[in-house]
């Protein structure tokens, strides 16, 4: 699969449709209003931290989606998204282990 070619809007929105919710509720879950999710759909690209958040309130990992592991021959583009998500999710940690 390309990931040039996956519109991530588009993905986003046929799983929430998949999965009998309304885009009021993942805007709720999300801490978005529904005008935000419904542009999200027009979107062919989204912020990391966007989309860990949708990732977390949907418990689907798009990142495989977007990017889906190869035996033994993993893209060096896969690499560097991981490794951005490893570093986001630090600073997450950090962040609440700071404020507990």
């Amino acid at each position: 699969m390309n990931y040039k070619n996956i519109h991530i809007g588009k993905l986003i929105q046929s799983f929430v449709k998949q999965n009998n919710m309304s885009s009021a509720d993942l805007a709720r879950k999300a801490g978005k209003t529904r005008q935000n999710i419904y542009d999200l759909y027009k979107r062919d690209d989204v912020e990391v931290k966007l989309l860990l958040t949708l990732c977390d309130v949907l418990q689907h990992n798009f990142i495989e989606d977007l990017y889906p592991t190869k035996k033994n021959d993993t893209p060096v583009i896969i690499d560097k998204v991981f490794d951005a998500i490893k570093e986001l999710i630090e600073e997450k940690i950090k962040e609440k282990q700071t404020t507990t």
